[in-house]
């Protein structure tokens, strides 16, 4: 695929993995469109630092609001990166969210929680794009997961098993439209210091007066072969890999440093 002048959607596209997702696309010549909570502050701020440095680079970038848990809103999404773009390439289905507890301390809120997002959230993103690739007979999906999608996680229990859902849904789509030329692909994240971790995985730190980043760092340094944590940058580069690689379609690619190779 060339992705010079290409359109695509990077829902979860203003912090963290989603945009070393966004930029990479952007670094790559293509439109960008963020789909993310900018009702939420924290998220809007962030979306708004994004895509002026990347506008003030010459990328083209439009920013929606958009709850993946929506099916309205994920359409509207897609109506909006074709109205603003006049095309669509590739669906990036990122957003994600963690309650990082073991399965029996998860409520049955909590675990709803995460496969609303992570799990139903990627599906009603892709179905949205579906038709529009189904008509021009050409598209990638790009669906972020995580390598507990591939084994189970002590602690993360929900959560893992939300990313295998995101994992099967890839895989599902993959082999149902494969004859319309439409490809879809997972990624699997290793360890990043994001937010997800810093702040949910390993924020119960603070009370005990560590800093969260020193610890992040020294537990995937040691747990990772190649020793060194994942970057957004690390994944950003994987998703342009996979929508330029026409002939690869129901992969799950780790993105790990060498953790959990299978």
């Amino acid at each position: 695929m060339e992705l010079q002048g290409s359109t695509v959607i990077v829902t979860g596209g203003s912090r963290g993995i989603g945009r070393g997702i966004v930029e990479a696309f952007a670094a790559e010549g293509a439109n960008v469109v963020i789909g993310d909570l900018l009702g939420n502050a924290e998220v809007a701020a962030a979306c708004a630092e994004t895509t002026a440095v990347l506008r003030a680079a010459g990328a083209g970038v439009h920013a929606v609001e958009v709850d993946v848990r929506d099916p309205a809103a994920n359409e509207a999404l897609v109506a909006a990166a074709l109205s603003t773009f006049g095309r669509l390439d590739v669906v990036c289905a990122n957003a994600g969210v963690i309650v990082p507890k073991p399965l029996a301390q998860t409520s049955a809120e909590e675990w709803d929680f995460m496969f609303d997002v992570n799990a139903k959230g990627a599906f009603l993103t892709c179905a949205a794009a579906i038709p529009h690739f189904t008509e021009q007979k050409a598209g990638c999906f790009v669906v972020t997961a995580s390598i507990a999608g591939k084994r189970g996680q002590a602690g993360a229990g929900a959560y893992a098993a939300s990313k295998f859902a995101a994992v099967g849904l890839t895989q599902s789509l993959s082999m149902e439209l494969a004859p319309l030329n439409i490809r879809a692909n997972a990624i699997c994240p290793g360890y990043l210091g994001t937010s997800m971790w810093l702040n949910d995985i390993l924020g119960r730190q603070k009370d005990a007066g560590k800093d969260t980043s020193q610890v992040f760092e020294r537990f995937a340094t040691q747990n990772t072969p190649l020793g060194r944590p994942q970057t957004p940058a690390d994944i950003g580069q994987a998703a342009v890999y996979l929508a330029r690689a026409d002939n690869v379609t129901g992969v799950a690619l780790n993105v790990a440093g060498g953790l959990e190779q299978w």
